[in-house]
């Protein structure tokens, strides 16, 4: 009997030291909440106009577009005004996301009576004490070095970008992009001499990460087309799509005149860490793709931001002829540049080899998307087009089915009456297009929503025209007529995942785990309590054994 208790009191051992082990495991996998996904802070600051329908995300601000915008003066960026950037070659940088700041910029915009950008100085990261927008200002040191003739501005969506440390709030910045990209083409519009395309000048946007993906719909929206587009890192593997923070540039690309000759768009492309290439894809054979080596020691984020340092010693270094002196705004000959360029070698960055042989000349081939008029819910006459303001409506619902194939909406905006005034497009609640001033939409390529960050199935499509501030009144005579409403579809759409989807996914997946290392582990210490009680038996046996002998 003794013997039985003895065992009792050793498997009560083994069952404590179970729940010791696991039971941290087990409570951090079930505090994974499937809860949606909180949104980044900035992103639902300022009410909706009225009439648009409520979300947990509306990507409204109330800032004038221009205040987002900062001309590097040597050493910080400093307020542009309208019509100010009166040179001939414009070079404009945008940010991506901001992880772990959402609480400080929510604690100095709250002290602030002005708008805070993003390179305002307080803006440290607290684990590294580097500001937020160190690099980039390096970079922009660095082209204004290049080119002191040129105009090197920033475009600042911070307050929208800004998240806690939670890697599926990502998703929230995410889908802050598309309107911040209107928001910035529509900054430079007005920051642009209204004869700067005529006199010649040229135009360069750069974006890094989630910026990648505003310079891209700015580049698309502009009064001005790019003669260049530089992407960092746009990320787009498929643990960002998990995380619904994957850019899919791979369709938006199509509708820019991606090529390198003069009157197309010079589209490179920088990967280190969470980009891909794109010149595999139809229609973007004439993208640049280059694969940076970033030193092996450095850690995920460094990786991800490696492009930003390495583009800014490449302008530091003319003798390299490569990244910034590729560019036609540089004297640079795109049409005798390869198609890929890799960097072998972590310790000279500069030094590319090329992996793949300039395209064929010629202009790219576009991509044939089939388009068809928009059905809507209710009776709406989307077809025969909308007109807002005046002593009429100000915001429009019209419901609108989507499918596994809808890309994009396209459609038509016409704006007039005051310059200020603005039009929105909103869908589900959430800003996703912005324009201002008469001929706001008068190029086709940016007149357009993507669909393709949309689950399937029933969505709202908001039409509104507002103030200057997008969410007041516009003024007595100003109007915006939208016409032309047509869905593009493209068959096996690649989506990002819906974060609060996946981190149920991972909640599923981690309770899966512990129960499974938990039946493993208890397997285990059954075995091994079954070996040692026939190693007893035996040993039991044998003795009687000797003793009966």
């Amino acid at each position: 009997m003794a013997g039985l208790g003895q065992r009792k009191r050793k498997r009560k051992r083994w069952v404590s030291a179970l729940v010791v082990v696991f039971a941290p495991l087990l409570a951090a996998t079930l505090a994974c909440s499937p809860e949606p996904v909180a949104v980044t802070p900035g992103v639902s600051a300022t009410p909706a106009p009225p009439g648009v329908p409520d979300t947990t995300q509306n990507n409204v601000s109330a800032t004038p577009v221009l205040d987002r915008l900062g001309r590097f003066d040597g050493a910080t960026f400093v307020p542009v005004g309208p019509g100010s950037l009166d040179t001939s070659r414009v070079i404009a940088i945008t940010h991506g996301w901001a992880p772990g700041f959402a609480e400080i910029y929510e604690q100095l915009s709250g002290d602030s009576t002005s708008f805070v950008a993003v390179w305002d100085p307080r803006l440290v990261d607290p684990t590294t004490g580097e500001p937020l927008a160190e690099r980039f200002e390096q970079l922009a040191g660095a082209l204004s070095d290049a080119d002191p003739d040129a105009a090197v501005v920033m475009y600042s969506w911070v307050d929208q970008s800004a998240t806690g440390t939670d890697p599926f709030q990502a998703g929230s910045a995410e889908q802050a992009t598309e309107v911040n990209g209107h928001r910035m083409a529509t900054a430079i519009n007005e920051a642009l001499p209204d004869d700067f395309a005529e006199r010649g000048g040229e135009l360069h946007l750069i974006g890094h990460s989630f910026g990648a993906n505003v310079a891209t719909t700015a580049a698309l929206a502009t009064a001005t087309q790019p003669r260049q587009l530089t992407l960092f890192d746009s990320p787009e593997v498929d643990l960002a799509r998990f995380a619904g923070a994957a850019n899919e540039l791979r369709y938006k690309l199509t509708r820019l005149p991606v090529g390198r000759a003069p009157g197309q768009v010079f589209v490179d492309n920088y990967v280190s860490a969470v980009g891909e290439p794109y010149r595999n894809y139809p229609g973007l054979g004439d993208v640049l793709d280059v694969a940076l080596l970033p030193p092996p020691d450095q850690s995920g984020a460094e990786r991800h931001v490696f492009p930003i340092g390495w583009y800014a010693q490449s302008a530091a270094n003319p003798a390299s002829g490569v990244g910034y002196w590729w560019s036609p705004l540089a004297g640079g000959t795109p049409e005798t540049l390869g198609s890929a360029y890799d960097q072998p070698d972590a310790e000279r960055p500069l030094d590319l080899v090329e992996t793949a042989g300039p395209p064929p000349a010629g202009v790219a081939p576009g991509i044939a998307y089939p388009a068809s008029p928009l059905v809507v819910e209710g009776g709406a006459a989307a077809g025969d087009g909308i007109t807002l303001g005046g002593d009429g409506l100000r915001v429009v619902n019209i419901g609108f089915t989507t499918t596994a194939d809808s890309l994009w909406l396209d459609f038509s905006v016409a704006i007039s009456g005051s310059p200020t005034d603005t039009a929105a497009v909103f869908v589900d609640g959430r800003a996703r297009w912005l324009g201002a001033g008469p001929d706001a939409g008068a190029r086709p390529a940016g007149t357009m929503v993507v669909l393709y960050d949309l689950e399937p199935g029933d969505h709202t499509l908001t039409l509104v025209v507002a103030g200057s501030d997008t969410t007041g009144p516009p003024a007595a005579g100003t109007t915006a007529r939208f016409t032309d409403f047509a869905v593009v579809d493209a068959p096996e759409v690649v989506r990002n995942a819906d974060p609060a989807r996946s981190r149920a996914e991972v909640r599923a997946g981690l309770v899966v785990a512990a129960v499974a290392a938990v039946a493993l582990f208890a397997g285990v210490v059954a075995g091994i309590v079954w070996l040692v009680m026939r190693v007893r038996r035996r040993r039991r046996h044998e003795h009687r054994t000797q003793g009966a002998s």
